[in-house]
């Protein structure tokens, strides 16, 4: 069975005219940020779109009519970033990222079963093995469940490169665990399966997160990978990959599909979700970067124009 690559490459996108969509708590004052969108689409909870977002240790849950307009519905009640939300036989499981105050971080979960109410915190995964423990925090973050079969697997980022110029760390790989129950124990597949690679123009610092999803008989992989671009500054832009088995990927020959350009995503365009073929429109969630230290981070969209 062959790799097939949908022709999803960067002149397929269309930024939404109203973006960006969601401005960080407290207004776009320098250093404020909102991040790592994840949507829950109408019916899935109920009638409207949701998103859960990060924003400087919290987690938010905001709700829309259109899944352009956002409005804030608060924070949850416990700290932590870098969401991940995957629902199975009405129970809500949210992954997420738990920082110290050294900024070193641990994978984290909790349930729910309507958004609201939520169990104790369980630790699922803490940085230890060498790359993992690369740089200048000790990193695992950026958690993505999928199942296949009767297994669970959890990908993750570990390990850090240092942003310079904006004054923070980034993940330096990306690897994943597999458990046959969803609270684990995981187990660690051992190595990265993404890495920063010279040859790869936007991932030739640091291979950043990657987001999974299943498609026909294989798996798609958007990845935002972190790079140095010709004047050294720091960037990251979305690209696409493929995968027949969800560890050997292939990068799309037109990556990366969204950049930086101008404006509210002059410098990075970072984390996102991915909407696949919600009526008849596939849209991804993202939030991108203006400026680089004590820059600010809104969350935006762009929508895949098939026939373009």
């Amino acid at each position: 069975m062959s790799l097939l690559i949908p022709e999803w490459g960067p002149e397929k996108w269309r930024d939404l005219p109203e973006n960006p969509l969601v401005e960080p708590p407290g207004g776009p004052s320098p250093g404020n940020v909102i991040g790592d969108p994840q949507i829950i689409l109408p019916g899935e909870y109920d009638e409207h779109w949701h998103m859960l977002a990060w924003s400087k240790g919290r987690i938010y849950h905001l709700k829309s009519y259109d899944g352009i307009h956002w409005e804030y519905l608060g924070a949850l009640p416990f700290s932590g970033g870098l969401p991940y939300i995957y629902k199975e036989d009405d129970v809500w499981y949210l992954f997420y990222t738990k920082y110290d105050d050294k900024s070193n971080t641990k994978i984290c979960m909790r349930e729910s079963e309507d958004l609201k109410d939520w169990s104790e915190e369980r630790v699922l995964l803490k940085p230890e093995l060498p790359w993992e423990l690369e740089g200048r925090r000790k990193q695992v973050r950026n958690p993505c469940l999928i199942r296949i079969g009767d297994v669970y697997r959890l990908y993750y980022s570990g390990g850090t490169i240092w942003l310079e110029d904006c004054g923070y760390e980034e993940p330096k790989y990306v690897s994943f665990a597999e458990a046959e129950d969803i609270y684990g124990p995981y187990e660690r597949y051992g190595k990265p399966i993404l890495r920063p690679d010279p040859e790869i123009p936007y991932r030739n610092f640091g291979a950043g997160a990657l987001k999974v999803y299943r498609w026909h008989w294989e798996y798609l992989g958007l990845n935002n990978g972190i790079y140095k671009d010709e004047d050294r500054r720091s960037r990251s832009a979305i690209c696409l990959l493929v995968s027949l088995d969800g560890v050997k990927w292939v990068d799309a020959p037109f990556n990366p599909i969204i950049s930086p350009t101008t404006g509210w995503k002059n410098a990075l365009v970072y984390q996102l979700d991915l909407v696949l073929n919600y009526e008849g429109r596939t849209i991804i969630y993202y939030n991108a970067r203006q400026g680089w230290r004590e820059g600010v981070e809104r969350i935006g969209a762009s929508i895949l124009i098939e026939n373009s």
